[in-house]
Order: C-alpha cells, then sequence, then structure tokens
C-alpha cells in the first residue's frame, strides 16, 4: 500500500500505485471527464502520463499527483496533486484534479485540491500556487475559486496545431 501523503476530513490522498491505473484510465479514456482536454487518453496514453506526472514527478520532485480516495470506504475516486506546468510566469507548480464523473459535486475536489493548496505553501515552502482552467469549464473554475485568493488569465499553446489557448489562471501566493 502506497504510503498516505495528505489527510482532509473525507480523503486521504496517497501515491498512486499501478494497480490504479485501470481506475484512472476511466477517467482519462471518458470523453465526458476529458470533455476540456484536447482529447481522451488510451491506456498506454494514460500510463504515460502518470508515469510523467506521478511516478517520475514523485522521484524528481517528490510531489505530482496523488491518488484521492475516500477515507472511510478506500474507494478510489480519482486523483488531485502538484505538477510543474508552464504558465506565463515560467515554469510553476500547478494543482491538477480530475475525478470519476459519480464523485462530481460533492465537493471532493475543492477539498483535495485545498490540501494540496496548503501542502505546497507550507510542507513544499512554494511561494506562489497556481491552477490551470480553460475559461469553459465552469465545474472547475468554481473549484478554482474555492481553493485560489485570485485569477488572471494567459494563454499557451496547446493542441496539435500549435494554435494559441486562453485559459484562467487561479493563483494563491504565500501569506
Amino acid at each position: 500500500m502506497a504510503p498516505d501523503i495528505l489527510k482532509t476530513d473525507r480523503l486521504t490522498l496517497q501515491e498512486i500505485t499501478p494497480a490504479d491505473l485501470p481506475f484512472l484510465h476511466r477517467i482519462f479514456g471518458d470523453a465526458e471527464c476529458m470533455r476540456y482536454y484536447p482529447g481522451i487518453k488510451s491506456f498506454d496514453e494514460t500510463a504515460s502520463w502518470l508515469q510523467r506526472l506521478a511516478f517520475d514527478s514523485y522521484a524528481n520532485h517528490g510531489f505530482g499527483l496523488w491518488a484521492v480516495t475516500d477515507r472511510r470506504s478506500g474507494t478510489l475516486l480519482g486523483d488531485c496533486g502538484i505538477t510543474l506546468q508552464e504558465t506565463s510566469a515560467g515554469l510553476e507548480p500547478e494543482i491538477g484534479y480530475h475525478l470519476w464523473r459519480d464523485h462530481w459535486g460533492k465537493g471532493y475536489a475543492a477539498e483535495a485540491a485545498s490540501a494540496c493548496r496548503d501542502h505546497a505553501l507550507d510542507a513544499l515552502g512554494f511561494a506562489r500556487i497556481v491552477s490551470i482552467v480553460r475559461p469553459d469549464n465552469l465545474r472547475s473554475q468554481r473549484v478554482a475559486e474555492r481553493v485560489h485568493r485570485r485569477r488572471e488569465t494567459f494563454s499557451k499553446a496547446a493542441g496539435t496545431d500549435g494554435g494559441r489557448v486562453e485559459f484562467h489562471l487561479y493563483i494563491t501566493d504565500k501569506a
């Protein structure tokens, strides 16, 4: 069993294990869950994504995407964690979250993301933590508004055509 990284009232965040990949692929392979991404991922693409943003990130940085489980039942709900992402300010720690849709609208994403925010600023010593959200992803915006203190807009290259896409950058600076 993977070590616990963070605990909240309802959730445990722990390192993702290879055994978690089939469930997490349900999210990354689902059109509704991936609606605001360029597309769904194959199982191999999911494994590659998590290799980079979880397993390699744990080894290289001491953080990454973590498995989010219900503390009472142990049910895997999705992932949430801290990865390094390109923003208008350069490479920054970013909180990302992906939950299976049965668990949407219950406050789990905001609870997990808030724990990641506090962990990034306190335990990891970052001066600033962000979340990158597409302007049309209203669900994720509501989560980010609960977690962060302010919002800016920036654009970055996205998609296969190299075109630029505008994103909201939600920001919390260390007090």
